[in-house]
């Protein structure tokens, strides 16, 4: 699956997160996280906010116009107990605004 976005719009992401049976994190609780973008060559653009909303639960929010139009690779990335996983990862197409 993919997200499409448009540039004059904020774009706000709920991620659901599945923890595998044998994975390090098990759970956000006490944890961090961050977003970031990233489109070939160009410079990461990191998440207006990144927010836990529940033990499973991101939302992740890019203000207007802050991704200009591309395809980017959208990565959550978690710190719990000092371990850093990422925790999903989805493709971004914007598109500008008429």
């Amino acid at each position: 699956m993919s997200i499409l976005h448009y540039t004059a719009d904020d774009l706000v992401i709920m991620v659901n997160v599945t923890f595998e049976p044998d994975a390090e994190i098990q759970s956000l609780t006490g944890g961090t996280v961050e977003a970031r973008a990233k489109s070939g060559a160009a410079p990461v653009i990191n998440a207006s906010s990144c927010t836990i909303t529940a033990t499973d639960k991101v939302r992740v929010v890019f203000s207007d116009g802050v991704l200009p139009e591309g395809v980017y690779t959208l990565q959550v990335r978690a710190t719990v107990s000092g371990n850093t996983k990422t925790i999903a990862e989805e493709k971004i197409t914007v598109r500008p605004s008429h």
